[in-house]
């Protein structure tokens, strides 16, 4: 009889299923898994499919997922075809794989451009760009420098979540820039993220906004 089977959906879009259906429902609001779980769950399926993928490499696809195991274990099995079987997919590997950057330079680049060193800035963005960096991810670390500033210079460097050598740094440069300076850069950085994707050069306006967000 259908009325002993329990049906599961699952949904990352809960907005496009009908009322009607959401009112026979009974609803769990699942959370996001939290990075370093992740990076741990992630290991295990490396292990168990007898792949090795460096610690740091994990810890990208763990913070490129979002807290999303599904898309966690997705990005996990782009990074392991990369390698061959037995052999170590290093972190390098899967930061090209992402377009993502090396974060001590983003940092540094943060602090370039907070300092007003538009020079020091561009030719920074350029070496990451050369190095397959993606604008739109380039931005996007540069909101989340800010925003760790941010909460380092109120709660201190445990709270940025950060490995200690980026909290520390973005610890001092919290405690060095004021908070209506980062209130500003921050609102000025969720500006221009949306301008460099329906930009046609992003670089081009990566450029220009490297001379305003000061």
């Amino acid at each position: 009889c259908i009325r002993d089977r329990i049906f599961i959906f699952a949904t990352t879009e809960i907005r496009k299923v009908p009322v009607t259906i959401l009112s026979r429902c009974q609803r769990f609001d699942l959370r996001r898994v939290e990075p370093e779980v992740l990076v741990g769950h992630l290991g295990r399926v490396a292990d168990r499919e007898g792949m090795k993928i460096e610690q740091e490499a994990l810890a990208l696809i763990s913070r490129a997922a979002e807290g999303s195991v599904r898309d966690g274990l997705s990005l996990l099995d782009q990074a392991l075809v990369q390698a061959e079987r037995g052999a170590v997919v290093e972190t390098a590997t899967v930061r090209d794989m992402l377009g993502l950057a090396d974060r001590t330079q983003t940092i540094a680049l943060f602090e370039s451009v907070m300092a007003g060193r538009t020079p020091e800035a561009l030719e920074t963005f350029r070496t990451l760009y050369g190095f397959g960096a993606d604008p739109v991810q380039v931005t996007n670390d540069l909101l989340e420098h800010c925003h760790a500033a941010s909460v380092a210079k109120m709660l201190g460097p445990n709270a940025t979540r950060l490995p200690n050598d980026q909290a520390q740094k973005l610890a001092a440069l919290g405690a060095a820039i004021p908070a209506a300076t980062l209130s500003r850069t921050w609102q000025m950085l969720l500006k221009a993220l949306d301008e460099v994707r329906r930009a046609p050069n992003p670089v081009s306006y990566t450029h220009l906004r490297a001379h305003e967000t000061r």
